[in-house]
């Protein structure tokens, strides 16, 4: 018995045809549908598909307006349209400055906000958003803004202030309103001190801190131990000389302070082998770090070992020659890895290694010193090449090789750029440190078979300044942005 036998009785054979109807449903109709389509909808699309009739109008009008991007050389929407639509708006974003009449308008379901020329006078514009959740204030470099957070942001959980100066009139709300966020980034901001009150931890997760005024590092390290559940962390001291404070920072995070890390980007003061292995130490995994070292790392080996199953970024400023076989293992350990910026191969070590890199899939950025012991010889420079080519998903790639002239990688199509065909992911291509005599011919190569290709940086012809500005402008023809660096030697 088919289908339609079974029904029949059910609803009677003049209702079966509305039966089916019924079942029949537009796929716009279900709201799961609706959200995958609008994500590959630019905003044109989404206004076509509102022309389209009465039912798809009502369907796609709150994706269209859903997220408002005033820029100030484009036609901005007047107070009366804004309040037209303002229950359809959960993310505003002024690329310049808010205009006058929208500064007193309420969004009910707004979540996020963006100012990137944020003023004294938007201040209002902030307090009328009480379902705000992602809060971003940029003021210009030389207009600082002064800001008073408002009590009623109840719901904010993510707060981004780049030279913004935080009132500390009432340093109650500011440390209230700190504690309810799990994202905080503060860039050339200035911020009021702790309260020596303060007690119990913070529910932030993702904290940076880049650069922040009016506190110094020992402060920032109190804030940072108030984030129990730190998963990621960025932290650029204003203070020029650190002191002690990365002992301290090492022991809290082998105290397991923040036993939830994942993230750390800590670049620019010194960290020993035995600090970099105790904050290792106390991440329960690495996903990503950043730290620098001025030393050979040998502890930080056994350390970091465990976690390149998940190892997905990694850079090691300052890393030692010594630790060229290290590098080498996490390439051939790390399936997951995504970029890697380190210090030296020796490139004499990858002929007598034929293992395959874990990473040849993954990795989309490179930047590494590739060492030639002696005069370059050719085979040595196609190896090297070979193993570039199987990165595949390259996106940026930065080569540094020059100790002396005849010790430079040579990027001419003669001495094997041509197994570089292979990346045709490729975004940026930096060359700096390299001694090159390019001619056009390699210029037209790039051109025609890195089609992503939209930036280049590096001295192209040593010899030759007029062969150098002719490539120049071959590139900027193709829209790529280019730019010739001096020659510049470095100690081996």
């Amino acid at each position: 018995m088919d289908d339609a036998c079974r029904i029949r009785p059910l609803f009677g054979s003049a209702s079966l045809t509305s039966y089916f109807m019924m079942a029949i449903r537009n796929p716009l109709d279900l709201p799961e549908i609706r959200e995958v389509v609008t994500t590959f909808l630019t905003t044109r699309d989404l206004a076509r598909c509102a022309r389209v009739c009465k039912n798809w109008h009502t369907v796609f009008l709150p994706y269209l307006w859903s997220t408002v991007d005033v820029q100030p050389k484009h036609t901005q929407p007047n107070q009366e349209t804004l309040q037209g639509y303002r229950g359809h708006v959960r993310k505003l974003i002024y690329q310049g400055k808010v205009p006058h009449d929208h500064r007193s308008l309420q969004f009910p379901a707004l979540k996020t906000l963006h100012i990137s020329n944020a003023t004294i006078e938007d201040v209002e514009m902030v307090g009328n958003q009480p379902s705000l959740t992602h809060l971003k204030l940029t003021s210009r470099l030389y207009n600082k803004m002064t800001w008073d957070p408002p009590a009623g942001l109840s719901n904010l959980t993510s707060l981004n202030l780049a030279r913004v100066i935080v009132d500390p009139q009432d340093k109650n709300t500011t440390w209230n309103l700190l504690s309810q966020l799990e994202t905080l980034e503060l860039c050339y901001a200035s911020m009021p001190t702790l309260p020596e009150s303060m007690t119990g931890s913070w529910k932030i997760k993702d904290l940076k801190l880049e650069s922040v005024r009016g506190v110094d590092s020992k402060e920032q390290l109190r804030w940072i131990e108030h984030c129990t559940h730190l998963k990621r962390l960025t932290w650029i001291p204003f203070d020029v000389f650190m002191g002690n404070l990365t002992e301290q920072f090492a022991q809290s995070a082998a105290a397991n302070t923040w036993p939830e890390l994942e993230e750390l980007y800590y670049p620019y003061f010194e960290v020993s082998d035995r600090q970099a292995s105790l904050i290792i130490s106390g991440m329960r995994r690495v996903l990503s770090l950043t730290i620098n070292f001025t030393q050979p790392f040998h502890l930080v080996k056994t350390a970091l070992r465990h976690h390149f199953p998940w190892l997905r970024a990694l850079e090691l400023v300052k890393a030692c020659d010594n630790d060229a076989d290290f590098i080498l293992e996490i390439l051939k350990s790390c399936p997951q890895l995504e970029s890697i910026q380190v210090g030296t191969i020796k490139v004499n070590d990858m002929l007598h290694d034929h293992a395959p890199w874990a990473c040849e899939n993954s990795l989309k950025l490179m930047r590494i010193d590739f060492k030639f012991e002696d005069d370059v010889v050719a085979a040595e420079q196609m190896v090297l090449f070979e193993r570039i080519s199987k990165l595949h998903n390259l996106k940026k790639l930065v080569l540094s090789t020059l100790t002396s002239v005849v010790q430079s990688l040579d990027l001419c199509l003669e001495s094997g750029l041509k197994q570089l065909v292979t990346l045709t992911q490729l975004e940026e291509l930096y060359f700096d440190k390299t001694f090159q005599q390019m001619t056009m011919k390699e210029v037209e190569w790039m051109i025609k078979h890195w089609k992503n290709l939209r930036i280049i940086r590096g001295p192209f012809n040593v010899c030759d300044d007029a062969e150098t500005t002719r490539m120049i402008v071959r590139f900027q023809q193709a829209g790529i942005s280019a730019e010739s660096l001096p020659l510049v030697f470095y100690n081996a």
